[in-house]
Protein backbone atom coordinates (compact mmCIF):
# COMPACT_ATOMS: atom_id res chain seq x y z
CA UNK A 1 0.00 0.00 0.00
CA UNK A 2 1.31 3.90 -0.64
CA UNK A 3 0.14 6.60 -0.35
CA UNK A 4 -0.43 9.11 -2.98
CA UNK A 5 -1.22 12.78 -4.15
CA UNK A 6 -4.41 12.85 -6.50
CA UNK A 7 -5.99 15.49 -8.74
CA UNK A 8 -9.42 14.40 -10.14
CA UNK A 9 -11.66 15.65 -11.91
CA UNK A 10 -15.07 14.93 -12.91
CA UNK A 11 -17.05 16.90 -15.38
CA UNK A 12 -20.18 17.02 -17.24
CA UNK A 13 -22.26 19.71 -19.98
CA UNK A 14 -22.50 21.97 -17.26
CA UNK A 15 -20.49 20.84 -13.80
CA UNK A 16 -17.08 20.49 -12.78
CA UNK A 17 -15.34 18.85 -10.31
CA UNK A 18 -12.25 19.24 -8.86
CA UNK A 19 -10.43 17.07 -6.03
CA UNK A 20 -6.88 17.52 -5.06
CA UNK A 21 -6.00 15.71 -1.92
CA UNK A 22 -4.45 12.82 -0.66
CA UNK A 23 -5.23 8.48 -0.81
CA UNK A 24 -3.57 5.23 -1.03
CA UNK A 25 -2.87 2.95 -3.88
CA UNK A 26 -3.26 -0.71 -3.14
CA UNK A 27 -2.21 -3.42 -6.68
CA UNK A 28 -4.80 -2.20 -8.85
CA UNK A 29 -7.08 0.26 -6.29
CA UNK A 30 -6.89 3.92 -5.68
CA UNK A 31 -9.04 5.20 -3.00
CA UNK A 32 -9.55 8.24 -1.77
CA UNK A 33 -12.13 10.58 0.33
CA UNK A 34 -13.70 13.23 -1.30
CA UNK A 35 -15.46 15.35 1.02
CA UNK A 36 -17.96 12.88 2.76
CA UNK A 37 -17.66 10.40 -0.46
CA UNK A 38 -15.24 7.84 -0.37
CA UNK A 39 -14.46 7.37 -4.24
CA UNK A 40 -12.21 3.73 -5.23
CA UNK A 41 -11.18 2.70 -8.73
CA UNK A 42 -9.87 -0.39 -9.73
CA UNK A 43 -8.21 -0.59 -12.89
CA UNK A 44 -8.20 -3.85 -15.11
CA UNK A 45 -9.48 -5.41 -18.12
CA UNK A 46 -12.96 -3.36 -17.08
CA UNK A 47 -12.27 0.01 -14.99
CA UNK A 48 -14.61 0.18 -12.02
CA UNK A 49 -15.41 3.59 -10.04
CA UNK A 50 -17.50 3.21 -6.66
CA UNK A 51 -18.78 6.15 -5.04
CA UNK A 52 -20.10 5.94 -1.54
CA UNK A 53 -21.81 8.42 0.28
CA UNK A 54 -25.54 8.51 1.60
CA UNK A 55 -26.16 6.79 -1.96
CA UNK A 56 -23.65 3.72 -3.64
CA UNK A 57 -22.90 4.16 -7.27
CA UNK A 58 -20.77 1.46 -9.31
CA UNK A 59 -20.05 2.13 -12.71
CA UNK A 60 -18.10 -0.21 -14.99
CA UNK A 61 -15.84 1.10 -17.95
CA UNK A 62 -14.64 -0.44 -21.42
CA UNK A 63 -14.38 1.79 -24.20
CA UNK A 64 -17.07 0.71 -26.75
CA UNK A 65 -18.76 -1.95 -24.91
CA UNK A 66 -22.47 -0.59 -23.10
CA UNK A 67 -21.94 -1.85 -19.07
CA UNK A 68 -23.98 -2.07 -16.78
CA UNK A 69 -23.78 -0.84 -12.71
CA UNK A 70 -25.31 -0.16 -9.52
CA UNK A 71 -26.94 2.91 -8.07
CA UNK A 72 -28.71 2.33 -4.68
CA UNK A 73 -29.89 5.70 -3.28
CA UNK A 74 -32.50 6.49 -0.14
CA UNK A 75 -35.33 6.51 -3.24
CA UNK A 76 -34.47 2.66 -4.11
CA UNK A 77 -32.35 0.81 -6.40
CA UNK A 78 -32.23 2.14 -10.32
CA UNK A 79 -30.85 0.28 -13.53
CA UNK A 80 -27.53 2.07 -14.79
CA UNK A 81 -25.48 1.61 -17.40
CA UNK A 82 -22.65 3.29 -19.23
CA UNK A 83 -21.41 4.08 -22.89
CA UNK A 84 -17.44 4.34 -22.69
CA UNK A 85 -16.41 6.79 -26.00
CA UNK A 86 -13.07 6.88 -24.87
CA UNK A 87 -10.72 5.44 -22.42
CA UNK A 88 -6.90 6.29 -21.67
CA UNK A 89 -5.20 4.15 -19.31
CA UNK A 90 -1.25 5.05 -18.29
CA UNK A 91 1.03 4.54 -15.78
CA UNK A 92 -0.11 7.29 -13.46
CA UNK A 93 -2.74 8.63 -15.06
CA UNK A 94 -6.87 7.50 -16.21
CA UNK A 95 -9.15 9.55 -18.79
CA UNK A 96 -12.46 8.12 -19.50
CA UNK A 97 -15.35 9.67 -21.10
CA UNK A 98 -18.51 8.10 -21.27
CA UNK A 99 -22.56 8.55 -21.31
CA UNK A 100 -24.46 7.68 -18.21
CA UNK A 101 -27.74 6.57 -18.61
CA UNK A 102 -30.17 5.41 -15.37
CA UNK A 103 -33.54 3.70 -14.96
CA UNK A 104 -33.36 3.82 -19.64
CA UNK A 105 -32.61 8.08 -19.68
CA UNK A 106 -30.01 9.61 -20.72
CA UNK A 107 -28.27 11.44 -18.38
CA UNK A 108 -25.24 13.39 -19.29
CA UNK A 109 -21.78 12.67 -20.92
CA UNK A 110 -19.40 13.12 -18.49
CA UNK A 111 -15.23 12.84 -18.56
CA UNK A 112 -13.07 11.65 -15.73
CA UNK A 113 -9.56 12.53 -15.52
CA UNK A 114 -7.36 11.19 -12.14
CA UNK A 115 -3.38 11.59 -12.23
CA UNK A 116 -1.07 10.53 -9.34
CA UNK A 117 1.93 10.96 -7.95
CA UNK A 118 3.87 8.97 -4.88
CA UNK A 119 3.27 10.64 -1.51
CA UNK A 120 7.39 11.47 -0.15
Amino acid sequence: MSKINIEATLKSKNEMHTFKGKGIKKDNQIIYNDKNIQTKITTGNIITIERTSDYYLKINLKKGIIKEGTYITNYGTFDLKTITTNLIKQKNELKITYKLIIAETYIDTFTYYLKFTLDT
